[in-house]
Parts: C-alpha cells; structure tokens; sequence
C-alpha cells in the first residue's frame, strides 16, 4: 500500500529519539480497549530516593502486553518549479492497530527477544481527493491486493530484539512475513538463497515502524527528579522528492517524576526536539537556499513501568510548517518554491 507523499515528508523523522542516539473501528470482540491506566485521573507522586536509580527494560519472560495505537496525519505540499505550474497535494489519514506482544526470552547479555503480532488495521485516508478505507475485519479488504502490506502483516508472529533501554537493535526473525511475500515470486528462482535475503530485509522493514511505536526508551542516565538531558545531531530534512537540506535537532528529556497509579510505579519522561536548518540562508555553490517561516518540531510524553521499563502509555505530536526557495544565480528571476505544512499526533496506551 504506497502512500503517496505523506511518508515521504517524514512528519515523523522526530519521532527517533536522539537522546539515545477520521474513522475508527470498535475494538476487536477479543478484548475491549481498555487502558491499564486512566491518565486523566490525578497520580500520587513517587518520590525518587535513590541517586543511582536506573531505568532498564526487563519484563518477565512469557508476559503478554497488548497495545492500542493510533496514528492520525495531516500534511500539504505544494511546489512551484520555474516553469510551469504549481503540484499541489495533500493528505490526512487516521491508522489504527492493536498489536499483542509476548516476552520470548531474557537472554544473559541484558537483551530481550519479544514476539509480536499485529492483530486488527483500519485506516482511512484522503489523499488528494482520493478516498481509501481498510479493514482488517472485512473479508474483500483481506483480499486485495491494494492492502498487501497490511495483509501480509495481520496475523503473522515475528520476533524482536531490544537492549537493556528498550531500543530495537534487531529483528531475527519475519520468516512468516517473508514467506508472504515470496509466494509471488516465480517457483524457478524462490530457492535463490538472495531472494529469500531480499524477502527477508523487506520484511524486516514492514515490520519496524509498527513496532517502533510500542517501545519505550530508557533513560541510559540515573533517574532524577526534574533533571534535563540534551543533545544533538545532524540529518538532513526531507524537502520534496529528490530535495533535502541539512538541519541540526536538537533534543531535550526530562524526568518528570515517578507517579503511582492502580498498584503500578510509572516514570514519566517528557521529550522536546527541535529541528533548526543548518542556515536560514545558503549562498553556497550555483544557487541561493532560502529557508522562511520554518517550524518544525515535537513533543512526547511517556509512560514507562518502573520496575520493567514496559511502555504503559506515550502520546507524541509533532508539527512541520516551512517554505523552502532555491534560485539560479546565474539567471535570477528563476526559482523553486516548495511549502510544507504538516502534523502528526499518535497515542500509544497498554490495554488491560
């Protein structure tokens, strides 16, 4: 299922954290989605008493956790070459899944493999003035092509591996995935050791922005109330197809505090990252860069279980608003204008 720009502006580049560096379906009958935590409710603080207080993912091997997400977008370009006239696009689209995650093993190098499954997808999105529904429920959306990502996906166990912070750092095994996705190719070459490679790396690929959103980063630093962590680096901003231009983010985390909700300690961590464009102005080279009214940036709180690191609840949103122009200097009067404007909220809760 391609889509068409949205990922491409890559609203939610932010979304990594450095510090380390519409419509919606009922819940499926298996299980009303139901947060473990109310946080609309007020917490009785915890005080943290210990000066050496770590944070470490280390859930008990064979528990399950099942999570609610959804991913709700909005993003408009708009680019004005030379010649010719103005693209104009624009696209809003609401994704929501549940996905069930089981603790595989611990192993004795502070890792965890996890396996996991995505049970239920429903999307809905407008790009441009095109309509696209999907259910995982419905059985001519199971059948389509147009859904084949989704498809391949759904109901399949892959299996993870975190470090001791929560960060993903390998996914051994989406050979059901993988499978999936050879049986279009032709018998004669399906044996070919590097198509199987190739089905297995494509594979790993579908999987990760799904899992990425239910993992929690620890903290590498003891918690301590009120405390800010920063830090920085350089990437390079997607502008429009084939365009980009470097930027520095800029990171801050900090430790809110511990709070007690039901019978459960939560660490609560709040992240801010800016993006700020290497020069507002580039009259480097054959042509002039023009950064103006640039915005982009995002902010996510975090829940994470103090004595697991497992993700109870994180709410994220994230803003991209800028127009970029690039003129020739030897003909002056020609230019590029590329405006974005976009938002992205997403909302994770761990359900009872």
């Amino acid at each position: 299922m391609q889509r068409f720009f949205v990922r491409a502006l890559c609203v939610s580049f932010l979304a990594v954290s450095i510090i380390s560096c519409n419509k919606n379906e009922k819940a499926p009958a298996n299980g009303a989605a139901i947060p473990a935590v109310d946080t609309t409710v007020k917490a009785e603080p915890v005080a943290i008493r210990d000066t050496n207080h770590h944070l470490y993912f280390r859930p008990a091997a064979g528990t399950t956790a099942r999570y609610h997400v959804i991913d709700r977008m909005d993003a408009s370009l708009s680019d004005q070459p030379p010649t010719g006239g103005a693209v104009k696009h624009s696209s809003t689209s609401t994704t929501e899944y549940y996905l069930r995650e089981t603790v595989k093993m611990l192993n004795k190098d502070s890792t965890t493999e996890l396996t996991m499954r995505i049970d239920t997808v429903n999307l809905d999105e407008t790009q441009d003035t095109q309509k696209v529904h999907y259910s995982s429920s419905n059985p001519q959306d199971r059948a389509s092509d147009k859904f084949r990502e989704f498809n391949l996906l759904i109901g399949k166990d892959f299996t993870i591996k975190t470090n001791k912070f929560g960060d993903l750092i390998d996914v051994p095994d989406v050979s059901a995935i993988a499978n999936g996705l050879m049986l279009t190719v032709p018998d004669s070459v399906r044996k070919d050791p590097r198509v199987k490679q190739m089905a297995t790396r494509q594979a790993g690929q579908i999987v990760v922005s799904y899992v990425t959103q239910v993992l929690g980063h620890s903290p590498m630093h003891p918690l301590v109330q009120d405390t800010t962590w920063h830090n920085s680096v350089e990437t390079n901003l997607p502008v429009t197809e084939g365009l980009t231009s470097p930027v520095t983010l800029t990171a801050t985390e900090t430790v809110k505090g511990l709070e007690k909700r039901n019978d459960k300690v939560l660490a609560v961590l709040e992240e801010n990252t800016v993006a700020t464009p290497k020069k507002m102005v580039n009259e480097e080279g054959p042509v002039k860069e023009t950064f103006t009214n640039f915005v982009v940036n995002s902010h996510t709180l975090t829940r994470l279980e103090d004595a697991t690191g497992l993700l109870y609840q994180m709410s994220r949103s994230e803003k991209r608003s800028f127009t970029f122009i690039v003129e020739d200097k030897e003909h002056p009067g020609q230019k590029r204008t590329v405006s974005q404007m976009g938002t992205q909220a997403v909302s994770v809760e761990l359900l009872q």
